[in-house]
């Protein structure tokens, strides 16, 4: 018997598609009396991340249930997939994804098993951390949702003005604070997904950089160089690509380490996009104003090391003179 079952065990494992097939059909048969009896008319969209998620949920607000598969605190490339993941890809009406292999490659194998067929793919938007490029997510979905569920067209209009008027707002408002700290034109270094986010809050930055984990030996050096040879007050480093290099470079050049996220509820108090830009421009001045107090005591102490070596320099000169003068009155005594 034990044979038996090891031949068939055999059997199995060469044929791991089947195998996968046979679980998604299990998961799939599973979930039809469940949603045989939900609301007929509730939409179950499937985002591959928290940021993507956020923005359809502010475009639907009622009869929908968004959810996301990838943990925001990762990196996308590297994610692995889970069981559970199946089970939303095979009940999901919609998926949404940014249409990248590059960072999606764990998409591809699961995606064909989807049977409503329903994908939108946010290929090549750019970035979404600041007003403009943010805005360009909306109306694509806006537009994308609309084809699929044209009686929505208002509703999904409405929401998508009243939110990008809110984006507009929050983004002003931080732009306020920095102008208010008076941290315009200040100097940092980034990496490069950050730049245009940092930009438009209105500070300088000198340098960017590429994703750590694909610099060379020279591209670090010039990361390095660009940190130490201007006055740079932060280096500032995306959580979800690494901070290790940035840490590193900000303890060689002085500079302040500030750690952003580019995605929403990777850490506590950014379950938002709005949220997340919120705490992004916190940890920037934060990062600014710990530079300048450090700048400061610099200054501080290098004022002190002056002053002592200006003491130390009279009462230098009051010793020769000191000296000049009881050798000439021994002179003058001997000549006595």
């Amino acid at each position: 018997m034990f044979e038996d079952f090891t031949k068939f065990w055999g059997k199995m494992n060469m044929n791991k598609n089947l195998v996968l097939i046979i679980i998604i059909g299990i998961i799939f048969f599973s979930t039809l009396a469940t949603n045989a009896t939900a609301d007929e008319d509730n939409i179950n969209i499937l985002c591959t991340n928290t940021v993507l998620a956020d923005f359809v949920s502010n475009l639907l607000t009622e009869n929908v249930t968004v959810e996301y598969i990838m943990p925001p605190g990762i990196c996308p490339a590297f994610y692995d997939t889970t069981p559970s993941d199946v089970n939303k890809i095979v009940t999901a009406d919609i998926i949404i994804s940014f249409g990248s292999p590059t960072m999606e490659p764990w998409l591809g194998d699961l995606i064909d098993y989807n049977p409503s067929g329903n994908l939108i793919e946010c290929k090549n938007l750019g970035e979404w951390n600041y007003p403009s490029g943010a805005k360009v997510y909306i109306e694509y979905l806006e537009t994308e949702l609309s084809k699929l569920y044209s009686e929505l067209n208002n509703t999904l209009q409405s929401n998508a003005e009243e939110y990008i008027d809110k984006i507009d707002a929050k983004f002003a408002e931080l732009q306020n604070r920095i102008n208010n700290n008076s941290y315009n034109d200040k100097k940092v270094i980034c990496m490069a997904w950050l730049k245009d986010f940092i930009e438009y809050l209105g500070l300088n930055v000198t340098y960017s950089y590429e994703p750590p984990q694909g610099l060379s030996l020279k591209d670090e050096l010039d990361v390095i160089n660009a940190a130490s040879s201007n006055d740079v007050y932060a280096v500032i480093d995306n959580l979800q690509s690494g901070t290790d290099f940035g840490a590193r470079v900000a303890s060689e050049s002085g500079a302040s380490h500030v750690i952003f996220t580019n995605f929403p509820d990777a850490i506590p108090g950014t379950k938002t996009y709005l949220d997340m830009i919120t705490y992004n421009t916190d940890q920037l001045i934060k990062g600014i104003a710990t530079y300048e107090y450090k700048k400061g005591e610099l200054a501080e102490l290098e004022s002190q090391v002056t002053n002592l070596e200006l003491q130390r320099n009279i009462s230098l000169i009051f010793v020769v003179i000191f000296i000049i003068l009881a050798f000439t009155f021994l002179i003058m005594y001997n000549k006595k």
